[in-house]
């Protein structure tokens, strides 16, 4: 080809190699952030883990816990699951409600006489901080409830507030399933993590729900999803497996897992 600037062959004489030598630099490149996502999920699991053995979970199945209390949790969270869904909130805003609403009656005692009422009024109150941690678009408080002023319901989200100790930003199951879902499901099609969740919110009744590890929830509802008719030693080998997943209580995941078992 001619070299003369003033001819009219516009043919660029590059060297068609320094194509395949931005395939090799991008292909690199890409093995670099690949593993920079995996260290950062990693982090970010070894942290949940912290924070949740940090909480103090512990399981308590022997514990007596009161009538009033199991009814006044069912209606909680038959009201929370009611209002999440026509308010187009997230199932992880429900399940964070009712975590808080564990919290505190398990903290604060209600008086006797005023309990339907003052049941009621947490509920809200519940539904209310959970929202402020985990939806971007947050309706006007008349859109929850118009049974009660909005000054008492502000009144009790205070209370819940100082009886938490400020401490909103609490884990739950929702927090490891992205990761679990990684490393337990061979396959990921549509609708998997949805499915997960609401296998989530369809255990929210178990009365020793605040007792377990998240991470145990996580993992037994993740395994549902990917066999519902593991028996414990089926499940034990699945999850010993993965070394990434020492930390989770192989007889508290069975527990919950034949819990969700239950049609």
């Amino acid at each position: 080809m001619n070299g003369d600037p003033s001819s009219p062959d516009l043919y660029c004489h590059e060297d068609p190699n320094f194509l395949n030598e931005d395939d090799e630099e991008m292909a690199e490149v890409n093995v670099v952030v690949n593993q920079n996502e995996i260290e950062l999920e990693e982090a970010h699991l070894h942290s949940l883990i912290d924070n949740e053995i940090a909480f103090g979970f512990r399981r308590a199945e022997d514990l007596v816990i009161d009538d009033w209390v199991q009814e006044a949790r069912l209606q909680a969270i038959t009201w929370v699951q009611t209002r999440t869904r026509a308010l187009g909130f997230h199932p992880r805003t429900a399940y964070l409600a009712i975590t808080y609403f564990d919290r505190f009656i398990s903290l604060q005692a209600i008086p006797e006489k005023k309990r339907a009422a003052f049941v009621r009024v947490i509920s809200v109150a519940c539904l209310l901080l959970a929202a402020k941690m985990e939806e971007m678009n947050r309706p006007p408080l008349s859109q929850y409830t118009i049974q009660f002023q909005g000054g008492s319901i502000k009144k009790m989200e205070l209370l819940v507030l100082v009886v938490l100790k400020w401490e909103m930003n609490l884990i739950t199951p929702f927090a490891f399933l992205d990761n679990f879902i990684s490393k337990l499901c061979q396959e990921s099609p549509p609708g998997l993590k949805s499915g997960i969740e609401q296998r989530l919110l369809s255990i929210m009744t178990e009365i020793h729900l605040m007792h377990h590890r998240p991470s145990a929830i996580a993992a037994a509802a993740t395994l549902m999803a990917v066999d519902q008719n593991l028996a414990q030693e089926a499940l034990e080998a699945k999850i010993t497996s993965i070394p990434e997943l020492y930390f989770l209580e192989i007889e508290a995941v069975y527990s919950y897992y034949t819990i969700m078992q239950v049609p």
